[in-house]
């Protein structure tokens, strides 16, 4: 078990993913069609029961949800809550009209589980597709849609149980169902999506749990290709969405207690999620670097976490694929931890340095990038570390490299270590208004930074504003900073220009 549980790890998220999802797969595939498709089992009181039993704590769970995620402001854990309570409330219908048992014959107990999942998707709309100009304007309501999303649950399912006859059965296999199908794979696939994409880049187990949990309830949709009711497809078709309901939750329930003393499980739907991800996927070995960068220079610590929270949105709107994006997010956060190995009274230097003194701290991208390839988890971004002075030019260090050498993640940390080194104020010199440092970045681009990613950074302060509280701002602390006060001296991430003292 252990050996299977070590090549588990080895594999790649999606490949992960598919052999967690490819059972169920399976089943249908057997079970639809296959040898097992004509077996039936009668049983009205078992499925009475076993419904009523597996929506009701579905149900719970899922309120559970939306309640941690109302507490903590958090519209995304609001949004998967209200996605998984909508599944729950109409397949409780679905259980108490069974006929035979309180109802007779009706047509409620088929059409409660056929529209179930996808009103869900509806509700789930700003998650599902966030860059639609409806799913913006519903985000930014989203108490009032959550509340709304239930309510219109409720009162659908309240109409069904008064006139368990009022709306005609659905056919399986028919060119309706077949459209309820596809939507109801589409919105919980891009919902499953969603989470992988989070465990790709911060590898938390819970994200992987809950990705696994979203499709298998989309998979169990897959029933109304049957033909009869209480077939092989049919039963398995109730237990693969209990399933799927319960690991959602477990997934989404546990990503929150596990880090709850990070407040942040997930944020509101503005694509900064990835931010979250890896700040809860962050190994000790980060936390320590980043902890021993504030024991030496708090500000050079700030620095970093507020660099790192900006590459990564950048990352996100150029459209980096996890795996780059949780490389480029590790090298964002450490790119200055070879200052670690730097003689403390040039980092806290008030003045100008000398060439001399230059020269030492240049050294910090070479040295950085020797302590991140003794960490195996931190190795693939040590080159992204190494290269976050070069320059667009081929004059930057250590390597000289030209503008179509420098990979597209070392150019966004450099273009954001500028930005940030020029409008963050020092005892020895002024911040930059945006304005002028905007200007600055315009003037460095095609020389200094590769003009593609000053142009993304200016869009991105432009459309979504700097960072002033990092999102990675508990990274390395167990509590607030209480170390003394220094100044950082980041002075080589800025033109010639903007490196002047304050006057004294």
């Amino acid at each position: 078990m252990k050996a299977l549980r070590m090549k588990f790890r080895q594999l790649s998220p999606g490949a992960q993913w598919a052999t967690l999802v490819l059972p169920g797969v399976l089943f249908f595939a057997t079970t639809l069609r296959g040898p097992l498709a004509d077996v039936t089992w009668v049983s009205a009181a078992a499925l009475f029961w076993l419904v009523l039993v597996i929506t009701t704590l579905c149900g719970i769970g899922a309120m559970g949800v939306v309640v941690i995620g109302w507490r903590r402001r958090l519209a995304e854990v609001v949004g998967l809550g209200t996605f998984l309570t909508i599944t729950s409330i109409l397949p409780f219908v679905h259980g108490l009209t069974t006929p035979g048992v309180l109802y007779g014959d009706n047509t409620a107990t088929a059409v409660s589980v056929f529209v179930a999942v996808p009103l869900a998707v509806v509700a789930a709309l700003p998650l599902i597709v966030p860059g639609l100009g409806v799913s913006r304007a519903v985000a930014r309501r989203w108490k009032l849609w959550s509340v709304g999303s239930i309510s219109a649950a409720v009162v659908v399912s309240a109409a069904l149980l008064v006139w368990p006859n009022s709306l005609p059965a659905p056919s399986p296999g028919r060119p309706l169902a077949l459209l309820f199908l596809a939507v109801s794979l589409a919105g919980a696939g891009m919902l499953s999506l969603r989470q992988l994409r989070l465990y790709a880049i911060g590898r938390r187990p819970a994200s992987l749990i809950a990705s696994v949990g979203f499709m298998t309830v989309g998979l169990s949709s897959l029933v109304w290709l049957a033909e009869r009711p209480f077939s092989t497809a049919w039963w398995g078709a109730h237990l693969i969405d209990a399933l799927g309901a319960f690991a959602a939750i477990f997934g989404l329930a546990l990503a929150h207690f596990r880090d709850r003393s990070l407040v942040h499980t997930l944020l509101p739907v503005v694509n900064r999620d990835p931010l979250v991800a890896l700040e809860l996927g962050l190994t000790p070995v980060v936390h320590r670097y980043v902890a021993a960068l504030e024991q030496k220079d708090d500000v050079t610590r700030d620095h970093v976490v507020r660099v790192g929270e900006l590459a990564m949105r950048l990352g996100v709107r150029l459209g980096l694929s996890p795996r780059s994006l949780r490389t480029l997010g590790l090298a964002a956060l450490l790119h200055d931890v070879g200052k670690l190995e730097t003689p403390a009274a040039i980092l806290r230097k008030p003045g100008e340095l000398t060439e001399e003194e230059y020269e030492l701290i240049k050294e910090h991208t070479v040295r950085g990038a020797e302590l991140m390839k003794s960490a195996p988890v931190l190795a693939p971004a040590a080159n992204l570390v190494r290269w976050h002075h070069e320059r667009a030019d081929g004059t930057g260090y250590p390597d000289g490299l030209a503008e179509e050498q420098i990979p597209v993640e070392a150019a966004i940390i450099s273009v954001c270590d500028a930005w940030d080194a020029m409008t963050f104020a020092r005892r020895y010199r002024l911040a930059l208004s945006p304005a002028r440092a905007r200007g600055v970045m315009l003037e460095g681009a095609g020389s200094q930074w590769p003009t593609e990613a000053v142009t993304r950074l200016l869009e991105e302060i432009e459309e979504n504003g700097p960072v002033e509280q990092s999102i990675f701002a508990a990274v390395g602390r167990e509590g607030p900073g209480t170390t003394e006060h220094r100044e950082d001296v980041c002075l080589e991430a800025l033109p010639e220009a903007v490196r002047t003292p304050v006057p004294r």
